[in-house]
């Protein structure tokens, strides 16, 4: 799948949900393939259109930061 197409589905997905995971990021966004500016963009874009970037979605539903993946964001700063 084309950049811009993995770009379209998550926006999309995060619209739908309201949400989009780090993980879902991380898949969308390969950091050794991106530019952070366009990696930049699109999460000024998804918090324009109020879509949540959230560790996981197990983590939100348990309501807590205590037991989240230890694996971090590479573009949201979480872990």
């Amino acid at each position: 799948m084309k950049h811009q197409d993995m770009m379209d589905s998550l926006l999309s997905l995060g619209m739908q949900r309201g949400r989009v995971t780090c993980q879902e990021l991380n898949d969308a966004f390969p950091a050794e393939f991106l530019p952070l500016e366009q990696v930049e963009r699109f999460l000024s874009l998804l918090e324009g259109l109020g879509v949540k970037v959230i560790d996981s979605v197990e983590n939100r539903q348990k309501k807590t930061r205590r037991n989240h993946s230890p694996k971090k964001c590479n573009y949201c700063g979480d872990m």
